[in-house]
């Protein structure tokens, strides 16, 4: 939904000019101070979100979370508040005016250098050093919030933007905690542990976005293609292709970095941005030491970029090495951002991909007997079917069809609890129409990412 169109009306001393885009979570337009000609940016919330009240807050903590930072590398927040309209209150953020291209189409006008690489870095590191300090963590770096500024002294100078999902380390009043699984991110760029969705994300997950971000700029590849199912498993679970393996022309101590940042155990990874700049400092020693650490890895029996390391938590699992298909638009060597997760992710096609109005009818497989096995079968139905559970299927109908919700999270919001067999999270659900029945039937369908099992159940609607 879109927000309210503000083009001739006034904030303050500016006047909304023109639209200058919009995306998931608001419109940002281009205003004029009215006497001294000034230029500066305003984004305002979506009609949806602003009558969200968790999602205006965290929009006001943007505005907090960059204010405070008071980088040079970071965008300049000027002003937030709450615009009084005809259709309702809408909030607000005013910022500086920025003239250049975001980094994700600056790659899709073609590769940048080496140097270009290092200098870009160096400037992000010098930005999330500035913000971890104050207790901001990021939680959505990728390309399209990496801008590069065209200034006289340096036509590559880095702003960082949107820090609409960054997390404070300290308690913010009004801002609820992210839930125990609840996925935000953007899945192309998203650390383990914010895979994982419980809450367990520090500074580290910062340092491996970056090296989804290096790794792109290197090989003009994502680290994990496909659709954002697979992009999640092979976040948690399979071993990353060498930057190599996708660009010959990638020097070691380049490579060595880039799997250093990645490496999916985060006590495995550089341990701050300061050591991330270090590194870019003394690519060659970096490479060196790294080698020697990645060495005493495998001879104890753990390597990061062949399994699942222990995390805090004590999770492991492994995963079969990832496919590398060719990329439609919006990743790869012309990456754009996928759209944001704020609740759960959002694969294009179903796990158990069902027929569509174009298709022909087909019958509906049963799932295979040792990929479900009974006890986890019973436990989904139990969810469903059960009477005692019935606020749980009427709360996930509500939802869009083919949306994801983390069971854990709809479990709670619901007030349900989850049977004891229910598979280990993260467990995720979804509903859709079954197109070939009577529309009061519906299929839920449950997938578990860290091993792919998924059984899907049909459950008729008028009961509701």
């Amino acid at each position: 939904m879109r927000a309210v169109n503000l083009v001739g009306q006034r904030i303050g001393s500016y006047l909304v000019d023109r639209e200058l885009g919009s995306g998931g979570a608001g419109t940002v337009y281009l205003c004029k101070h009215t006497l001294i000609e000034r230029d500066v940016a305003v984004k305002v919330l979506h009609d949806d979100q602003a009558r969200d009240p968790d999602q205006v807050a965290r929009f006001f903590q943007e505005a907090k979370a960059a204010a405070e930072i008071g980088h040079p590398n970071i965008i300049v927040i000027i002003d937030f508040g709450t615009l009084h309209t005809a259709t309702g209150d809408r909030a607000y953020l005013m910022m500086e005016c920025l003239e250049g291209v975001s980094l994700d189409k600056r790659l899709r006008q073609g590769g940048l250098g080496l140097d270009d690489i290092a200098h870009i870095l160096a400037q992000i590191c010098s930005a999330l050093t500035a913000s971890h300090a104050k207790g901001v963590i990021h939680r959505d770096l990728k390309p399209a919030n990496v801008f590069l500024c065209e200034r006289s002294f340096d036509p590559l100078f880095v702003k960082v933007l949107d820090f609409g999902i960054a997390k404070l380390t300290t308690p913010t009043p009004g801002v609820r905690k992210t839930q125990y699984g609840i996925v935000i991110g953007t899945p192309a760029y998203m650390s383990p542990e914010q895979c994982e969705g419980k809450g367990a994300v520090d500074h580290r997950s910062d340092i491996y976005s970056l090296g989804c971000m290096l790794y792109e700029m290197l090989t003009g590849t994502l680290p994990f293609p496909g659709e954002v199912g697979e992009m999640l498993r092979g976040h948690l679970y399979e071993p990353i292709a060498p930057p190599s393996t996708r660009n010959p022309s990638v020097p070691p101590e380049w490579e060595a970095l880039c799997l250093h940042m990645l490496e999916k155990d985060k006590t495995a990874r550089p341990q701050s941005m300061v050591e991330v700049a270090q590194a870019l400092d003394n690519l060659r020693g970096h490479a060196a030491a790294y080698q020697v650490a990645a060495a005493t890895r495998g001879a104890s029996g753990h390597s990061g970029h062949t399994e699942r390391l222990a995390s805090d938590d004590g999770v492991s699992g492994a995963g079969p090495a990832a496919e590398h298909p060719t990329l439609h638009v919006g990743l790869g060597t012309v990456a754009a951002p996928r759209p944001m997760i704020t609740s759960a992710p959002y694969p294009a096609v179903a796990p158990r991909p069902w027929p569509t109005s174009h298709d022909e009818p087909a019958a509906v497989q049963e799932p295979e007997p040792e990929r479900e096995p009974e006890p986890k079968a019973r436990a989904c139905a139990a969810l469903v079917n059960e009477l005692r559970n019935t606020a749980f299927l009427a709360t996930l109908l509500v939802r869009p069809p083919g949306r994801w919700s983390a069971v854990a999270e709809l479990c709670q919001t619901s007030g349900c609890a989850p049977p004891p067999m229910l598979p280990s999270p993260p467990l995720f659900v979804t509903w859709i129409d079954h197109p070939y029945l009577d529309p009061s039937v519906c299929a839920v369908v449950f997938l578990s990412l860290r091993d792919g099992w998924s059984t899907s159940l049909l459950c008729a609607r008028q009961r509701l």
